[in-house]
């Protein structure tokens, strides 16, 4: 069997003693589904933060989440978290972290974020 690669579609050639001279489109596989940001584009584990909302000019006042290790910024207008030596973000459903809190913030999977941030109460949370 031989195969050849024409765009995104393979084709596939079957030896004329099993099927005659078969040509079948393979169809390549799905892309994976990644959540994006508001500004449109794809965002995939460990892009950079592309939005706007992050401005700080000094470190943003933090409150201790009750009965956790989590502190969340209670000041502005956004979930943002700090929880060991870690700055936590959410926007959009997609976490991003860093370890300050001017940033770089990076795309990470929710799974990474720590359980503790993932389900602080709901009073603690702005826009989940």
């Amino acid at each position: 069997m031989k195969r050849w690669t024409v765009g995104v579609t393979a084709v596939v050639l079957v030896a004329p003693a099993i099927a005659g001279l078969a040509v079948a489109p393979i169809r390549p596989a799905a892309p994976p589904a990644y959540a994006c940001a508001s500004v449109g584009a794809p965002v995939r584990v460990g892009d950079p933060y592309r939005g706007v909302a992050l401005n700080f000019h000094e470190e943003p006042a933090v409150m201790l989440v009750p009965s956790t290790k989590v502190y969340y910024v209670r000041d502005r207008e956004c979930d943002l978290y700090r929880f060991g030596r870690f700055w936590y973000y959410l926007e959009d459903g997609l976490w991003y972290r860093a370890r300050a809190w001017q940033g770089p913030f990076i795309h990470l999977h929710s799974s990474s974020v720590p359980r503790s941030v993932r389900t602080v109460p709901l009073n603690y949370r702005r826009h989940w």
